[in-house]
């Protein structure tokens, strides 16, 4: 903000919050309102979020202003912070009190005021991210004269703190609620936002603390999906397949996802999560000619004549589910990696090929989690999982050797 504000409000008060219900020009909130960026340690992530929530929703908003009379726009949540906003009573005085009493005046009196913001503060939408981005897109496109800009939409005003990690979280925790309410939230915008989400916040800390995702070296895609597309050059994995490695690496996830875990819980996953990363570029040595010695790219592992499985975003997964497989009965991290790097990894060779590779289709066949994992431990001389996985995988195997029998090559790909 640049300059100062008045805004007539109510203030009201709903569990430890206290709100203000006003109402701003359109033209004020293109101006003021900023993206909720600062909820967010990681510029790339908060980046991404916003294209996330508010990109494939906005054009439609602004052309809904532009174009219809009868526009009209639900109310949006604004987050305060910094600066020195300041709240002051009314008096009200009524040329008849009619049946009035003192204390509903009172009461009147200490909810209707002004709220003053001093142009130090900074705004930004908890709730209605897409109004706010489909306003200023509006503004901006149309003549400085435009009626619309005096239209006016009604703001609930709620306080942040910056200052403490309990405030940011406390108002990115009502943000991922409200949001919730109001409709289904992707993965992304979990992944993002979620402070009660176990797997959320360690995806957070590993893309801020781990030197492979940190930092403009980071080897993580900023996209919606777990997979990585064909012209993604840098990265190892997506924000939600790093996601998805963190979760494979916990195990049966319980409440972990579900409430919020306590510290020493998030901060030991955290290790682990670490110390795996920190393994495998110990142990692969695609990953050293890629990540220490920076010859090589990751996507110089994922094409159709050189083929790595942990280059591959399931790949990346079915070890993690290999590694904690391991990890549960008993193995160390460190030994669980080593015994598994001992396993040929080549998606090409014909360990694999039908089990993760589709050489006919070639392209990787992302929905044989469960088989990947128990061929990876065979090949590593590991027992399966349970004697399930062991039977699809065997399915798998009868359906390629008839096949090549018969001189077909159409095994089996979903068992």
């Amino acid at each position: 903000m640049s300059s100062k504000i008045m805004l007539p409000a109510i203030r009201s008060r709903i569990g430890d919050w206290t709100f203000y219900a006003t109402t701003m020009r359109l033209a004020d909130v293109a101006s003021h309102v900023k993206p909720p960026d600062e909820v967010h340690e990681s510029k790339k992530l908060s980046d991404w979020i916003q294209r996330e929530i508010i990109d494939s929703h906005a054009k439609m908003i602004a052309e809904y202003i532009t174009t219809n009379e009868q526009r009209f726009l639900g109310s949006i949540i604004i987050g305060v912070y910094g600066g020195h906003p300041d709240w002051s009573p009314l008096k009200i005085r009524l040329s008849s009190s009619g049946d009035l009493t003192d204390s509903q005046i009172r009461r009147l009196e200490s909810a209707l005021g002004v709220l003053h913001l001093s142009g130090e503060e900074k705004l930004f939408a908890v709730d209605g991210q897409h109004r706010v981005e489909g306003i200023k897109r509006a503004i901006n496109s149309l003549p400085n004269d435009s009626s619309i800009k005096e239209d006016s939409i009604s703001a609930v005003f709620i306080s942040h703190d910056p200052s403490t990690v309990e405030g940011v979280a406390r108002t990115r925790r009502l943000f991922t609620t409200l949001n919730k309410k109001a409709k289904a939230v992707s993965k992304s915008q979990t992944i993002a936002l979620d402070e009660d989400n176990g797997f959320a916040i360690i995806t957070r800390r590993l893309i801020d603390s781990h030197w492979l995702f940190s930092g403009e070296d980071s080897r993580v895609a900023f996209n919606s999906t777990g997979s990585l597309g064909a012209s993604e050059k840098n990265a190892l994995t997506s924000v939600v397949g790093l996601s998805e490695i963190i979760k494979d690496l916990y195990g049966a996830s319980g409440d972990f996802e579900q409430k919020r875990p306590s510290e020493e819980e998030l901060n030991k996953h955290l290790v682990l999560c670490t110390a795996f990363f920190d393994s495998l570029v110990a142990h692969i040595p695609e990953y050293q000619k890629v990540f220490v010695e920076k010859i090589a790219q990751p996507s110089d592992y994922r094409t159709t004549t050189l083929n790595h499985l942990l280059f591959r975003p399931i790949g990346q997964r079915t070890f993690a589910r290999a590694t904690q497989l391991l990890i549960s009965r008993g193995t160390s991290i460190e030994a669980a990696v080593e015994k598994l790097v001992k396993a040929n990894l080549d998606l090409l060779s014909d360990q694999w090929v039908h089990v993760l590779w589709n050489p006919v289709a070639q392209q990787m066949m992302t929905g044989a989690l469960i088989v990947g994992e128990a061929n990876l431990l065979e090949l590593a001389n590991e027992p399966v999982r349970n004697q399930q996985s062991l039977k699809r995988l065997t399915k798998i195997r009868e359906s390629i050797g008839a096949a090549a029998k018969s001189n077909e090559i159409n095994p089996l790909q979903d068992v």
